[in-house]
């Protein structure tokens, strides 16, 4: 979707940044809601951004950790579809990370429990391992015919046949397209001008092992009466 093949693009990197930090944010926040009515929580932004939210003693901090265990699974197809590149799912997987951590400690300080660090870590590689495996199987799939034309700008070139001396090229996306095409034009003149000649010098020496054959043709012309 976002992607740009062969090109550096600051602009593209924020946003591709920016896109999957806000679905981050908005699925995590979905997903506590879900969690909250069936469990009988109160939904408030303490549980996104307050470490202590996160524990293993009381309802409410497992019902938030498995929030953010399921919310990383999500991530994972968000890097599917934004970064759509496998080598670059780490990279924006600790990027997620790393800003929410910037936000918790400008929230709520600086994170103190074991639980919080493993969760953010456990999320973290599931959301990379996950998507580096979406994102390779899309790249594994066929290419489309116009995205592989625009990528391939390489001429072809065609081994020389035993009538020619020279080899055929044919370019494909090239600027010179008309002196492209007057070539291949004059390689196929020369190509059928060998043929004949020796096609001819064949019948000549009578080693022709095609014979003609002479067919009669028989016109039948219906009479009418005048």
């Amino acid at each position: 979707m976002f992607y740009k093949y062969n090109a550096w693009d600051p602009k593209l990197i924020i946003g591709q940044i920016l896109s999957i930090q806000c679905l981050y944010y908005i699925l995590l926040a979905g997903i506590l809601y879900l969690l909250d009515s069936m469990f009988s929580s109160s939904l408030s932004l303490e549980q996104m951004f307050e470490y202590q939210s996160i524990n293993t003693h009381s309802q409410s901090g497992r019902v938030v950790m498995t929030a953010f265990l399921i919310n990383s699974l999500f991530g994972s197809f968000c890097l599917k579809y934004i970064v759509e590149r496998s080598k670059k799912c780490l990279d924006h997987s600790v990027t997620v990370t790393f800003i929410h951590f910037i936000i918790v400690c400008i929230v709520s300080g600086f994170p103190k429990t074991v639980v919080w660090w493993a969760i953010q870590l456990i999320g973290m590689v599931i959301m990379a391992m996950i998507g580096e495996y979406l994102c390779m199987r899309k790249e594994l799939m066929d290419i489309p015919l116009q995205r592989g034309k625009d990528l391939d700008s390489t001429p072809i070139t065609i081994p020389p046949s035993p009538h020619t001396s020279s080899p055929i090229i044919n370019p494909k996306n090239n600027s010179n397209g008309n002196s492209g095409s007057s070539n291949n034009n004059n390689n196929n003149n020369h190509f059928n001008n060998n043929s004949m000649n020796s096609s001819s010098s064949s019948i000549g020496n009578g080693n022709n092992p095609y014979q003609p054959i002479e067919l009669e043709i028989l016109t039948r012309h219906d009479e009418h009466d005048d």
